[in-house]
């Protein structure tokens, strides 16, 4: 079964990162970004991961959901960047 990954990101997330990244849905908010989808193994969470980052996008953490229960695997930082452009 594939878990539901949450990649939280610093910036806005514009309509060329959306169309970069097809499957993960993106919701932007106050600077701050979540994107959100499903991954079947390790290898395609290192790979979403280094697509996000080649986008140009800090992932500040991540959150899995593994059998109905959230999972933080880092803490979320206590103040996000404000001045971090949409991309």
């Amino acid at each position: 079964m594939a878990e539901v990954y949450e990649f939280h990101v610093a910036g806005v997330v514009g309509p060329v990162v959306r169309a970069a990244l097809p499957e993960l849905s993106a919701d932007s908010q106050d600077k701050r970004s979540v994107l959100t989808g499903t991954a079947q193994s390790p290898e395609a969470v290192d790979d979403l991961l280094r697509r996000i980052g080649d986008a140009g996008l800090d992932t500040t953490h991540i959150v899995i959901n593994r059998e109905g229960r959230w999972h933080q695997l880092v803490p979320p930082p206590d103040e996000w960047d404000a001045d971090t452009p949409a991309r």
